[in-house]
């Protein structure tokens, strides 16, 4: 379980490749894109992201690395994974292209950006983990 603020890393054959940390979350995040539609699930969650790629990440076997919609999914106060998808066209289309984080950064890259996601509740805990990783990353979210 990471805290906003805490950073996190990536590492390939005890190298690190990638650090980033999730500088803020905001529930229920108003959208900017002059095309943007209501959430499909509920909420929208976004998370301020701020990552940082080493030249080492050009050794692996996967030399780049993101934080993808589909490696996310978000579990309900009360236990429950959602099934549905947190990425949905409305929370791709939620922001201006410029306020988006990049789908994934190459080695010696660094990027700030915010990635929407569009989840059934307005607490929970949202969870990272794609499918080369043996482990992933949790982070709570709750509307304030």
């Amino acid at each position: 379980m990471k805290k906003v603020g805490e950073g996190a890393s990536v590492t390939d054959k005890d190298k690190t490749v990638a650090t980033f940390v999730i500088n803020s979350i905001q529930v229920d995040a108003p959208c900017t894109n002059q095309y943007a539609q209501p959430s499909e699930n509920g909420h929208f969650v976004a998370l301020n992201v701020s990552m940082e790629t080493n030249p080492a990440l050009a050794e692996s076997v996967n030399p780049q690395f993101g934080l993808a919609g589909y490696a996310w999914k978000a579990v309900a106060d009360n236990g429950t994974t959602f099934n549905g998808n947190v990425m949905t066209a409305s929370s791709f289309m939620c922001l201006n292209d410029e306020e988006n984080f990049p789908s994934a950064l190459g080695p010696g890259e660094k990027a700030t950006g915010t990635i929407v996601l569009d989840v059934p509740t307005p607490t929970g805990v949202l969870v990272h983990k794609q499918g080369f990783m043996p482990a992933g990353w949790e982070w709570e979210y709750a509307a304030k």
